[in-house]
């Protein structure tokens, strides 16, 4: 099985290089960035996380396209956006920078697709009306680019050439809902979600990209997973962090939806409706109430999105998605978030030893015990 790292797309510089770095030393076989305009965290809490020790800024992120433009320089692996959006940006933009980078990066590009997030788009003055049906047209259109290098029914063209020496661009899409997941098997390369907390529910939605693929006379898309990564020295350790640093519990605003939270007495802060990342935007909520909020969030609501604990641990976790089909996970290392530097350093070959674990699942249908 491959594996992919995100190399988060925040400022200073300085971390890509390291995330570089430590991608090229336990061997990832992808690297990717994400696309957002706002971060994840309200700005006058996220000072109490870990991470503000690495980040000084949440919102402080560089353009992807920009930055997969630079590391195209410091490595040869491909690299790849998870994901951007079709409303931000037309689709004859993008297609251009898809294959401006498939030349620049000398491992090619992967270019990751959805609907939007709420955060990325209110707030700058976006429309986020109708998303799925914008990205129908915007997926034609693309896909049309891609492979003929011109607009459908224009005199548009595109006259770079549609491979390098890598190949062509793929395109992958972020889909988790019927209309998606058909979209995914009629245009993509590849599917990327990032909510599959179920395992049969993972197999069942390949299943579906597969059939759709196939009536469109298109080989079924390669199966990757974003998943969130947090390594420790054990699940009691990490709780233990998480308990001396709560304000880092409100990633789970946005990493999972309000029905999750009523399962535990707890109404999210969206209310009954909220989807999490889909409509999530911490900055409009009020950050007394979010500080009085997150010692109540449960650890084990928090550990149904985000994987926690040793290399082994997050292994087994990845092991049922292996058996469903997981052909490429891409793993967002959150480790730091509670701790901090200390913890990030003492972590430092705990994600070597993960990617060990995952590219033996594909030859084995074991994880090894914990050492």
């Amino acid at each position: 099985m491959k594996l992919g790292l995100v190399v988060p797309p925040f400022h200073p510089p300085a971390l890509t290089d390291m995330t570089l770095e430590a991608a090229h030393a336990v061997g990832a076989d992808s690297l990717w960035a994400f696309d957002h305009l706002l971060g994840v965290f309200h700005p006058e809490l996220y000072g109490e996380t870990g991470f503000a020790e690495l980040v000084p800024d949440p919102d402080g992120l560089l353009d992807p396209f920009c930055m997969c433009a630079w590391a195209g320089r410091r490595t040869d692996l491909p690299l790849g956006i998870a994901v951007t959006d079709s409303i931000r940006r037309a689709a004859p933009d993008v297609a251009r920078a898809a294959l401006s980078l498939q030349h620049l990066c000398p491992g090619g590009f992967n270019l990751g697709l959805g609907c939007g997030e709420a955060e990325n788009l209110l707030p700058f003055g976006y429309s986020f009306d109708r998303p799925v049906t914008r990205t129908e047209a915007f997926l034609q259109t693309l896909r049309h680019l891609l492979d003929q290098g011109t607009m459908p029914g224009t005199l548009g063209r595109l006259g770079l050439p549609l491979e390098s020496a890598a190949g062509r661009p793929k395109v992958w899409v972020a889909a988790h809902r019927p209309r998606m997941l058909r979209l995914t098997g009629q245009y993509a390369d590849g599917w990327l979600p990032v909510d599959a907390p179920d395992p049969q529910e993972y197999r069942t939605m390949k299943a579906t990209v597969a059939r759709h693929a196939a009536a469109a006379g298109r080989p079924e898309p390669e199966s990757g997973l974003f998943v969130f990564v947090l390594l420790g020295e054990s699940r009691d350790r990490i709780r233990e962090m998480f308990e001396a640093q709560p304000m880092a519990k409100l990633l789970a605003l946005w990493l999972s939806p309000a029905p999750a939270w009523a399962a535990y007495g707890i109404e999210h802060p969206a209310g009954p409706g909220g989807r999490g990342f889909i409509d999530m935007i911490p900055h409009e909520l009020d950050p007394a109430a979010l500080r009085d909020l997150a010692p109540r969030i449960p650890f084990e609501l928090l550990e149904e999105y985000l994987l926690m604990g040793t290399a082994a641990d997050v292994a087994r976790r990845l092991e049922p998605y292996a058996a469903a089909g997981l052909e490429h996970p891409v793993v967002m290392n959150v480790t730091g978030l509670v701790g901090g530097v200390p913890e990030a350093m003492a972590r430092g070959t705990d994600l070597g030893v993960l990617a060990q674990h995952v590219h033996a699942m594909g030859a084995s249908d074991t994880v090894p015990a914990p050492a």
